[in-house]
């Protein structure tokens, strides 16, 4: 009650500078109105019944609810019975989160879900820290096959490694 009494006060106050001539040097350049389409002058021109109308249906939900609820008790219940598909209808909130779950919510896990196993698990992880892991692991046991106690395969191992740093040392770059 407290903030709809400010924003009613607020707004009753502060008219000329939101919506009225001085709406220009209030708003600066944060909106654009052109002058073709300037809205807000031409709501002025609405007919007085059509800015009336939501206080008129405003004050008939109060007086329905005031006699469904407190006069005539019953009359909900009543209303479940006859009208139940509408009931059911407007209780699930016109099954809009299930519509948005099934247009939106669900695509979104299975794009994420492909981009999670394709995307990070076989490219990112793949190339990355579980492939170098892997090259590694592979490396290891290929080299650990040499390891078989005779001297004769430690030194041929010797031989291959001077090799190699002798062709690295050689090479242009």
């Amino acid at each position: 009650m407290a903030f709809a009494a400010g924003a009613a006060f607020a707004g009753f106050l502060f008219d000329g500078d939101f919506v009225g001539d001085g709406r220009n040097a209030f708003w600066k350049s944060s909106i654009l109105v052109l002058p073709g389409h300037d809205s807000i002058a031409s709501a002025g021109s609405i007919p007085g019944y059509i800015a009336l109308l939501p206080l008129v249906l405003a004050l008939a939900g109060i007086a329905t609810a005031y006699v469904a609820y407190i006069r005539k008790p019953e009359l909900p219940g009543l209303f479940v019975e006859r009208f139940r598909a509408l009931y059911l209808f407007v209780l699930n909130k016109w099954y809009f989160d299930e519509l948005y779950d099934w247009l939106f919510v669900r695509p979104a896990f299975r794009v994420g879900d492909g981009l999670w196993k394709s995307g990070d698990g076989a490219v990112i992880d793949g190339l990355g820290p579980d492939g170098i892991a892997a090259a590694t692991r592979d490396l290891a046991r290929q080299a650990s096959r040499f390891q078989t106690g005779y001297v004769y395969h430690y030194a041929f191992v010797m031989l291959i490694g001077v090799v190699a740093l002798v062709t690295w040392y050689l090479l242009p770059g």
